[in-house]
Parts: structure tokens; C-alpha cells; sequence
């Protein structure tokens, strides 16, 4: 065989190659399907491989795998959770594998949550690790946390994170977000406020959270309550003081029993927060509206009737709670 044809052959049977390459490279992979495959540390390139064989997302391993190497792909794979589509191809997922674009999964924490309905969100999401363990030693450490409760020391928001994560890892980063917050609002506060430090803001937007959407009204009144030295009798914090023994509705004897919490019995301000706080409610406690109201009721749509009179209040809960 002449030179010229050997040449040929070759150089016809590395274009087929290529070719056929190319074809399995961009061919639609066969999933109908989002399909997960995670790339553990410390795995080999043949352990990677074998790995995308048994998920059927990739025809050709050996081929598959020249390509790598010869690319100079194999060398920058990255560990992690990715996430393929229908529709995806097999470049496509060489390119996420060797760029490092790992599927990120989110969580929301809700507004007004207690600590313990964040666990149990946290609890929800399998793929996240549980480091944590009562009292949470090592979390108030690292975090540098004095107080006694960990209620609302998170911000509320929607997190991202990937598989394998800790519970821990979000709890930081809501928490410094809520310490931002919470420094930025201290340093503009208006002086005529009776706190004596961010944490007691933080304490009456929590309780602002739980009562209504005019935020910055009912802050007003609290406030107000607080410079007269009056209770500010607000449900929210009775249902927190119950806890697991709230079922449904407040009764007479709950309004009378004693714990630090409940707010019918003692002046002030509880001890801590009895939920995680928004920022909208952080605001409205560092930002009340100005005016005279010292009491409000629910009027069962979502607002509220504002009275600067314990008549007018009392006429108010009659035309919209005792009517009823």
C-alpha cells in the first residue's frame, strides 16, 4: 500500500473518528428527566467515568473519557452536585464538570418562624448535614452569641446551598445578615427610643411581626406603651409563652398565667424575640409612626382599629371581636 492511500486511510478514519465524536458529544443525552450526578472528592477520572456510565448519561466511555484527557478537561474536574436537563449534551455536561457550575438548591426561612420551626425546615432538606446539637455550644461560638435565646438572631430569606452542606452554613450567613441589619439601623437610630441596646429593637419587631401589616403604627403604639411604663398586652407573645399548649386560641387564664413571656402579667419587654424578624419590622421598631394611639384591635380583614382611649378601644373590640 503506497504512502498516499495509507495517509488517506488514516487521516478518513481519524475524520470519522471526529466526526463520530462530535455526533455523541452533541447528541441529546437520554433522560426525560432532571438527573442529579454528584462528583465526590478525592474521585478518580475512571471512578467519574464509571460513575456517568451506570447513570446512562454518557454513550462511548472510553471515548468519552480521550476526550478528556486529550481536551485537558480531566485535569480541572470539580467535585460537587450537578444538575441535568432534558436536552442537555454531553459537552454541555463536560463543560459544568470542568467549570465548576454545581447545582445550587434553596431554602426559604419564613418570617416570624421560631427556632424550632427553623430546625425542623432545616430538618426537611435531606440532602443538609446536621452539625448542631442542644445547647448549640459550638454555633454560639463561633458566632460569638451571649444571649440566652437563639430566637430571632436569623434573618428571614431565601438561601442558597449545596448538597452536603451544614445546617450550620445557613444559620451563619442569616445570622451575620441580620447582624448587618440590625448595626446599620442602630447607628441611625432616633434617640428618643427606649432601648438600651439593638437586641431590645430586635425583641419588639419580633413581636411587630406577628401582629400585623401596619408595622410601623402598631411599633408606635408599643413604644409609646413602653415610655408610660404599661404593658403592652400583645397575644403574640402569649402564644409564644404556650408554646406546644397553644391550641388555637387564648383563653381568660392564659392572659393571667405567669412566665417571663407573657406580656398581660409584666411590663416591659420580654426576655428575647419570639420569632425570626424581617427587615421591614426591624425598620418599623427603629422607625415608628409618630401620633397618640396606645391601643389597636384586629378587625378580622387583615388591619386594624386604632384608639388613643381604653373607651374607644373597648367599643372597637365589642364592633369587631365580641360581635363577631
Amino acid at each position: 500500500m503506497s504512502y498516499k492511500k495509507s495517509f488517506f486511510l488514516v487521516s478518513l478514519l481519524v475524520l470519522i473518528s471526529l466526526s463520530f465524536l462530535l455526533i455523541q458529544l452533541f447528541k441529546p443525552i437520554a433522560i426525560k428527566e432532571k438527573t442529579f450526578i454528584e462528583i465526590k472528592e478525592g474521585s478518580s477520572l475512571n471512578q467519574i467515568i464509571n460513575n456517568l456510565e451506570k447513570k446512562k448519561v454518557i454513550p462511548y466511555p472510553f471515548l468519552i473519557k480521550t476526550y478528556l484527557i486529550i481536551s485537558g478537561k480531566s485535569k480541572f474536574i470539580y467535585t460537587g452536585e450537578y444538575q441535568l436537563l432534558p436536552g442537555d449534551n454531553t459537552f454541555n455536561l463536560i463543560n459544568k464538570l470542568s467549570s465548576g457550575d454545581v447545582f445550587y438548591r434553596q431554602i426559604r426561612l419564613k418570617e416570624a418562624s421560631t427556632f424550632l420551626e427553623v430546625l425542623a425546615n432545616l430538618k426537611s432538606q435531606a440532602v443538609l448535614k446536621n452539625d448542631l446539637e442542644p445547647p448549640y455550644i459550638t454555633l454560639r461560638k463561633e458566632l460569638s452569641i451571649k444571649n440566652t435565646s437563639l430566637e430571632g438572631l436569623f434573618s428571614p430569606d431565601t438561601y442558597f446551598y449545596q448538597k452536603g452542606d451544614n445546617y450550620s452554613d445557613i444559620l451563619k450567613r442569616a445570622y451575620n445578615k441580620q447582624q448587618k441589619i440590625l448595626t446599620n439601623l442602630w447607628s441611625e437610630r432616633r434617640l428618643d427610643l427606649p432601648y438600651k441596646s439593638s437586641y431590645e429593637a430586635l425583641i419588639l419587631a419580633s413581636i411587630i411581626e406577628k401582629e400585623g401589616k401596619e408595622k410601623k403604627d402598631i411599633a408606635g403604639v408599643f413604644i409609646r406603651r413602653l415610655k408610660l411604663n404599661m404593658k403592652l398586652q400583645s397575644d403574640p407573645t402569649v402564644i409564644f409563652a404556650l408554646g406546644k399548649k397553644f391550641d388555637g386560641d387564648i383563653k381568660r387564664k392564659d392572659l393571667q398565667m405567669k412566665h417571663p413571656y407573657n406580656t398581660y402579667v409584666n411590663k416591659g419587654l420580654p426576655p428575647g424575640p419570639i420569632g425570626l424578624v424581617s427587615e421591614t419590622s426591624l425598620i418599623a421598631s427603629f422607625m415608628p409612626s409618630d401620633g397618640s394611639y396606645l391601643y389597636f384591635v384586629s378587625k378580622g380583614d387583615g388591619t386594624h382599629h386604632f384608639s388613643e382611649t381604653l373607651e374607644e378601644h373597648n367599643e372597637a373590640v365589642r364592633k369587631y371581636q365580641l360581635i363577631q
